[in-house]
């Protein structure tokens, strides 16, 4: 042990002011980072290796190894040859991994045969193999599916499953569930079933001489269908017809099975006017042959206000040769099927990080749809969205100035984000149209250049194109749909697209200094310009004409119109307190000459005062109650008298070409809130 003396004491260094400071332990210098061996990578080798090797494939050199490939029913040397690199193979498709490197026989054979697999979908998936692409269409999507699950191939696979979702309709949805259960695929047989649910009605009414249809499917198929939740039917009585369909098909074969079916029917939804159809079936015969007892069943349920409690079998009566030997069940109070509580809602699109509001203004009624911007808007500059809705009632969003773009299906009370748009623009908006989204207008956020280039979505394809760009540029205006033709309308100009031929056509202008908003209704384009005024503009006669003003308050800052199933609304907004607006909703009656209110929110909406409107038909069942969104209002007068002068409100049109006058049938209509049975119960 060392004394205090002897011990060691630290070095010192002087300071620049004279005075001594410890000395730092020695560390390798900057240089020391940038010793050795300088190590360099060519980005494009391995793209340029697999060019190379594509292009001694293609001329086939140095290939040693040759794929024959036998069509079904055929032997060995009949085949279509294919020369090969072993190493290509082997390093891209785990079959021939296991093939030429497991110590199979086929490893060291200069030509392998296969039998399960048609000779171009093999060219194809080669042609993948060497170069990473794949093309797919409708003809070869299923071979190809075939063929790359057998060679497990998962991009190729997965990206025909994918294929095939994106392609789903009523003509081949039955015929894609089948496939995916055929082969194994989870995530699309959901896709398929969740299609058929969404389109159930309109498949119940299809005829079965189509290839493929309801009837068609297996037993397990069939009954995992009838069990969902979500099928969109208003009535129970739809679901009851398409199993009594699905047995009729194929009555011998099926009939042992239809008890089994119908124990899948919630007999407790049938409807006062449904249970006639209920007795009809007593008259069926594959009912009487095989099930008697749980159609009376479930009659004797109705009949004795025991909907929720299980009935025995009826005695054989001598006309069932077979009984079943379940009983009827309703089960503890059987939920509704998603499509009974489905009701066409008011969606106000606010701030993008605050969940959007779905709103009733008949019955009051008030939800929250989540918004898909609420993580983004906190991070990332977003300052406003463009939304429009398609016929399936799917919602389209666009942020701005960003390139993303969302679909929200109300069956899920999901969004997902879709393939970016081309272009960052701000003042945009955009439409639906037969299958693909088109933004067009605004301008370019960082030179405020205003844009003419018009971008179309395939959502079949889920890609992006430039399509022809509009020969004047708008903002400030609205992007519409009537029949199958685009419509840009602002207070300048109209032009209307036709996608058919990829061509804009000028169109009879607004002519007004102001232009406030837009909406399609019973195929006419109404506009909201200079306040109060009303236009409507007709496309088969290509003229505007003048209606009814709008209601006229000095204190109203934010006018939107939608048409809300087939009833054309007026929503207005004033704002009494910050963030906190007074809502008012009028509805325009053809027959009527008053203003009466629809709806006015019992309170203040604390909520954007900026928000903007569509309709969409949602499902509460799956929202959130919004009503926490509504404040009290003390000082709010009541509304319901208020008589509007009507004499002072209309104004004789002076433009040449237009109506300068309406009709008695011309008029908007404020009619008081209404509250159903059936809204109550949903």
């Amino acid at each position: 042990m060392q004394s205090r003396e002897d011990a060691p004491r630290p070095h010192c260094l002087a300071s620049a002011r004279g005075g001594r400071r410890p000395a730092t332990t020695s560390k390798a210098s900057v240089s020391a980072f940038f010793t050795g061996p300088e190590e360099l990578q060519d980005s494009a080798h391995s793209a340029a290796l697999l060019a190379q090797l594509k292009s001694f494939y293609d001329a086939r050199l140095l290939c040693d190894v040759t794929i024959e490939v036998v069509s079904p029913g055929c032997g060995p040397g009949t085949g279509r040859l294919f020369p090969c690199n072993r190493n290509v193979l082997a390093a891209a498709c785990p079959y021939f991994r296991s093939m030429f490197t497991g110590g199979m026989h086929e490893s060291q054979q200069a030509r392998v045969t296969l039998h399960d697999v048609d000779a171009a979908s093999f060219e194809a998936l080669v042609e993948y193999c060497y170069t990473g692409r794949v093309s797919l269409s409708e003809a070869n999507v299923q071979r190809l599916y075939t063929a790359s699950d057998m060679l497990q191939l998962e991009y190729v696979r997965e990206a025909c499953a994918s294929f095939l979702a994106r392609r789903l309709d009523l003509a081949n949805c039955t015929a894609i569930l089948k496939f995916a259960d055929a082969f194994g695929h989870p995530s699309l047989r959901s896709q398929a079933q969740a299609y058929i649910a969404r389109n159930f009605k309109q498949l119940s009414g299809m005829s079965s001489v189509r290839e493929e249809s309801l009837a068609d499917l297996t037993l397990a198929q069939l009954l995992a269908i009838l069990r969902l939740d979500s099928l969109d039917v208003a009535s129970e009585l739809t679901v009851c017809h398409v199993a009594l369909q699905w047995l009729e098909a194929a009555p011998e074969e099926r009939g042992p099975s239809a008890a089994e079916v119908f124990r899948c029917i919630r007999w407790s939804l049938f409807t006062e006017g449904d249970w006639s159809y209920l007795e009809g079936l007593l008259t069926k015969p594959i009912v009487r042959k095989y099930c008697l007892d749980v159609i009376e069943g479930a009659r004797r349920m109705r009949c004795g206000n025991m909907l929720c409690k299980a009935l025995g079998p009826v005695p054989d009566s001598g006309t069932s040769s077979r009984s079943s030997s379940s009983l009827v069940s309703a089960g503890e109070n059987p939920p509704q099927r998603l499509g009974m509580c489905a009701k066409e809602m008011v969606v106000f699109f606010g701030h993008p990080r605050n969940p959007f509001l779905c709103y009733d203004p008949y019955s009051g009624d008030m939800y929250t749809m989540p918004s898909p911007l609420t993580t983004v808007a906190r991070t990332k500059t977003i300052t406003s969205s463009a939304v429009c809705v398609s016929p399936d009632h799917d919602i389209y969003l666009a942020a701005q100035p960003r390139k993303d773009l969302w679909v929200y299906k109300p069956a899920q009370n999901s969004w997902q984000q879709l393939a970016d748009c081309l272009l960052c623009r701000e003042g945009m908006d955009v439409a639906y149209l037969n299958g693909y989204i088109y933004i067009l207008g605004g301008r370019d956020p960082v030179t405020g250049v205003k844009l003419k280039e018009v971008e179309c979505y395939s959502v079949q394809r889920n890609q992006w194109a430039l399509v022809a760009p509009v020969p004047h540029s708008f903002y400030s205006f609205e992007l519409l749909v009537v029949q199958n033709y685009l419509y840009a309308v602002n207070n300048k100009r109209m032009l209307c697209y036709d996608p058919s031929h990829n061509l804009w056509l000028s169109c009879a202008s607004l002519n007004c200094s102001d232009f406030q908003e837009a909406c399609v209704f019973n195929d006419e384009i109404y506009c909201i310009c200079d306040i109060p005024v009303m236009k409507v503009y007709n496309p088969a006669r290509g003229e505007w004409r003048r209606i009814q003003n709008i209601p006229l308050d000095s204190e109203v800052h934010n006018y939107q119109i939608v048409n809300h199933d087939r009833k054309l609304l007026l929503v207005t907004s004033t704002s009494p307190q910050w963030i906190k607006n007074r809502v008012t909703v009028y509805e325009y009656d053809t027959r009527g000459d008053q203003w009466v209110t629809v709806g006015a929110m019992l309170g203040l909406l604390q909520f954007e005062s900026g928000f903007i409107c569509l309709c969409a038909r949602v499902y509460p069942s799956c929202l959130v109650p919004g009503q926490s969104f509504i404040t009290e209002d003390d000082d709010a007068q009541s509304e319901s008298s208020t008589e509007w002068d009507l004499d002072v409100l209309s104004e004789p049109d002076s433009e040449s070409g237009s109506s300068s006058s309406f009709s008695d049938a011309e008029v908007w209509v404020q009619v008081a809130p209404q509250r159903s049975a059936q809204d109550q119960q949903c």
